[in-house]
């Protein structure tokens, strides 16, 4: 199974579009898809980023809450409802609507993040600043629990 991996940082043109990297157009093409489904992530700082595969599944868990309640309509407003099917055009680029760029405080360039199935799209300080913290809060909870295995 491909993989959505690594980080890769790309420029945003004048005309606000950017180049997918070659290795998550692949990753799409495998799976059939010539597009990509874009949403803002929960926290708002970045964009959440997969094929439609990983849309149908996020539909799926949805429809395990009953149809009238609030958990489902709360998923379907902060999921379905601002996500945004791209085509990747013949150059391997995208088109991301200005509002979603600046909703996720990104202006000339992205970094494009694997997250295995899926990738976000960054600010590229935002999230070395996001990464160094994950890192920090893994090293952190390894400690804890290798001082609990020692006990």
């Amino acid at each position: 199974m491909a993989l959505f991996l690594s980080t890769y940082v790309n420029k945003i043109d004048k005309k606000g579009r950017v180049s997918v990297p070659a290795r998550f157009r692949a990753v799409l093409a495998g799976k059939g898809f010539d597009s990509v489904v874009l949403f803002p992530t929960i926290d708002g700082n970045a964009i959440d980023a997969c094929g439609m595969d990983v849309m149908e599944r996020l539909l799926e868990k949805m429809g395990g809450f009953d149809p009238l309640s609030e958990d489902r309509e709360s998923y379907a407003d902060a999921l379905m409802s601002d996500a945004i099917e791209l085509t990747i055009d013949g150059d391997g680029r995208i088109t991301i609507p200005l509002e979603m760029l600046e909703g996720a405080g990104i202006s000339t360039q992205c970094a494009f993040v694997g997250r295995g199935d899926a990738f976000q799209i960054w600010e590229p300080q935002a999230f070395e600043v996001r990464k160094k913290e994950a890192r920090a809060r893994a090293a952190s909870k390894r400690k804890a629990s290798a001082g609990v295995d020692h006990d």
